[in-house]
């Protein structure tokens, strides 16, 4: 079974969302013992174009810059007496590239972002940067949205998405170790996604006898699941028939849950296509934190 994570790295730009993580983190800290590395990365731009005088001037700004970066980072560590919190400031050619690259320099086994959980144009410039770390991170990455819920109590409530494959066994794993450190209890879900023809062709691909059958066979997997890799953790299976982004999104209610735990890739072998993109979906959508654990790696 995954250990608890020690050390926890939550990147900031300072916004109220990156506060929202941070917040969180702090929460997990107290509830596993663990110490938050905060860390702020100072984006490089080299244009080997530029004189040499630009280039100088451009080094005592960022420096005076580092310097005032370094004190809001000390006095986001100083207004919470309560956590071990180490601040960074890293230079860095991209966010998302650095933000990994620390995470291993430090020994860090959580990384801790928000997300805007916006589409369109203002997701191309605000999200991608957590969407990127989500996708190539080897460890587990914590995103929350800054209107979600993101509280861990004792007993807290988590959901595992899971297609049977490999990737998803190990977000199992992963929902049980923190699960058995919150006191918590864990549903399985499953996705059937029905195929879906045109009209046009008037073919009933999946009568209600074969779903039947497939929803009872899913049943059966899930309790085998729980079995295998639970143990003793409470747990409870739950089979949805739809699309998988909105099933996960629908359960993922804060009523109901209070984390998701799923895994960046799935069954196929273009995997970021499948479960990865689902997962994206999940982690700009979902009304609760997301665990997204990188299977495979």
């Amino acid at each position: 079974m995954p250990k608890l994570p020690r050390r926890l790295l939550v990147p900031t730009d300072f916004s109220d969302t990156a506060e929202r993580a941070l917040d969180l983190a702090l929460d997990l800290a107290a509830s596993f013992a663990a110490e938050i590395h905060l860390l702020h990365v100072r984006v490089l731009l080299e244009d080997p174009h530029h004189e040499e005088e630009y280039h100088r001037e451009l080094e005592r700004l960022m420096t005076r810059e580092d310097q005032r970066t370094r004190e809001v980072l000390g006095n986001a560590r100083d207004a919470r007496p309560q956590a071990v919190v180490h601040p960074h400031l890293v230079r860095g050619l991209s966010e998302a590239e650095t933000i990994c690259e620390t995470a291993a320099d430090l020994g860090c086994d959580l990384v801790v972002m928000g997300t805007h959980g916006r589409r369109g144009l203002k997701h191309l410039v605000l999200g991608s940067v957590t969407e990127r770390v989500v996708r190539s991170s080897p460890i587990p990455v914590l995103t929350i949205r800054p209107d979600a819920a993101g509280d861990f109590p004792r007993g807290a409530r988590f959901l595992v998405p899971t297609d049977f494959s490999e990737a998803s066994r190990q977000a199992v794993d992963t929902a049980a170790a923190w699960a058995a450190g919150l006191g918590g209890r864990i549903t399985l879900l499953h996705a059937i996604e029905p195929v879906v023809y045109p009209e046009f062709y008037a073919v009933d691909i999946f009568p209600d006898d074969i779903m039947d059958r497939i929803e009872e066979r899913s049943k059966r997997a899930l309790e085998q699941l729980g079995r295998e890799q639970l143990g003793e953790i409470p747990w409870d299976t739950e089979v949805a028939v739809g699309r998988a982004t909105e099933a996960i999104v629908d359960a993922a209610d804060p009523a109901r849950h209070d984390l998701v735990v799923i895994a960046s890739r799935g069954l196929s072998p273009i995997e970021h296509l499948l479960l990865g993109s689902v997962t994206d979906a999940v982690v700009r959508r979902a009304r609760i934190p997301v665990l997204t654990i990188h299977g495979g790696s």
